[in-house]
């Protein structure tokens, strides 16, 4: 070789193992935030979240319970507890996480195939089919409840959720009694984890208006911090503390 292409085969070289060794390192975490600042109506707040964790040696799933097995970086608070649940809200929270992985703890409860022995339920009926359907004058020949009823509803016709629920209340009033904690029972529930199918939406099991699923921001903190505070007795946590988080 050429002695004056040696040092262009030297720098070469040089880049090419700084290029490998880019790919190849381990990615480098995310450095802690020393301070965080909260926007909000009730005034700024600056939250010294590295004094927190490293001087009051408060862990991560303290307070980021979405750790479960502590191999994940905390999202951010935003990913789940916005500030207003409005349509920019439902429409962007997905982009707020990493994976699909995180749609499980939300979509909860896909429903399988109904655990419905038909045959046993004519026995108990006596065979009066009309024990769950309706009289003749309203269909003159039993058929399936979703001939009629839909999954969304209207005024005039019941989803085949509400119809269905509606007459087996009538004799398994002890399997309702505890609301969702009954669904087992009956349905049989999908593997969220492995789930492809689209998800029900969420009011048709969660149907009390004006309830939020999620905390909202706001609430979510409060509670955090307020009930932490309060255990130890010390910092804000009174209620008219709030000027030592909040700056005017």
């Amino acid at each position: 070789m050429h002695k004056k292409f040696i040092p262009i085969t030297i720098v070469l070289a040089i880049l090419l193992g700084l290029t490998i060794a880019g790919y190849v390192a381990p990615d480098e975490k995310q450095k802690l935030p020393v301070r965080i600042l909260f926007k909000n109506s009730g005034g700024k707040v600056i939250f010294t979240h590295i004094k927190h964790h490293r001087d009051y040696e408060i862990p991560c799933e303290k307070c980021h319970h979405e750790r479960d097995d502590g191999s994940k970086e905390p999202l951010p608070c935003g990913s789940c507890h916005p500030q207003t649940f409005d349509r920019d809200y439902v429409r962007d929270h997905i982009n707020s996480f990493p994976d699909n992985s995180y749609c499980v703890k939300c979509h909860h409860a896909e429903l399988g195939k109904l655990n419905f022995d038909h045959d046993a339920h004519e026995e108990y009926a006596d065979e009066d089919c009309q024990a769950c359907h309706h009289t003749a004058d309203i269909e003159k020949e039993p058929q399936k409840c979703g001939n009629c009823h839909t999954s969304a509803g209207t005024p005039e016709v019941p989803s085949v959720r509400n119809a269905a629920h509606d007459r087996c209340v009538d004799c398994h009033d002890d399997m309702f009694k505890d609301g969702l904690k009954g669904c087992n029972p009956c349905h049989k529930m999908h593997d969220m984890n492995n789930y492809k199918g689209d998800h029900t939406p969420c009011a048709q099991c969660h149907q009390d208006e004006g309830k939020d699923l999620v905390l909202n921001r706001l609430d979510a903190f409060h509670d955090q911090c307020m009930d932490c505070h309060k255990k130890l007795k010390r910092g804000p946590y009174k209620d008219d503390d709030c000027d030592k988080c909040h700056l005017k």
